[in-house]
């Protein structure tokens, strides 16, 4: 673990709220299909902050905005109700530039040629990067699931 990752960004931390304990368990999630999952399980994210990696905002206000958040998540837990999982989203909607920070200018976005021919489109957010790898924490089908073991 890094040792100066602060506790609030740490994976552990995320998910240690009940309600999020699904989407940490949807991290080991044994398909190829499952962006989440195979960005962990396979060191794509640095495993003990592999929540804020992809669910930060890279925007200039985006780590003010991140921790007001975080806050109002913290808020919910301990002082009032949490919200159903199902109803968990990010606010404002997800951003390419979750994905883009770090896939921009990545040899498989570049050499893909379905990736390069709509850069442009995906740069500006007129299509989603989920448009098409849509099978982000599939938290409503767990029980459906077979998960990784890295004991094994």
């Amino acid at each position: 673990m890094n040792t100066h990752v602060q506790r609030s960004e740490q994976t552990s931390f995320c998910i240690s709220c009940h309600v999020m304990e699904p989407f940490g368990r949807s991290l080991y999630i044994d398909d190829a299909k499952h962006i989440p999952a195979q960005h962990f399980q396979n060191h794509r994210v640095p495993a003990d902050m592999a929540c804020i990696s992809c669910h930060a905002d890279y925007s200039l206000y985006g780590p003010f905005f991140d921790k007001l958040r975080g806050l109002e998540r913290i808020y919910f837990q301990y002082v009032s109700t949490p919200p159903d999982t199902a109803s968990i989203r990010i606010p404002g909607g997800f951003k390419n530039t979750q994905c883009l920070h770090c896939h921009l200018g990545a040899r498989d976005i570049q050499e893909n040629p379905v990736h390069s021919a709509m850069i442009d489109t995906l740069t500006s957010n007129q299509v989603s990067c989920l448009s098409c790898h849509d099978m982000a924490h599939d938290v409503a089908n767990l029980s459906h699931e077979k998960f990784w073991n890295p004991a094994q």
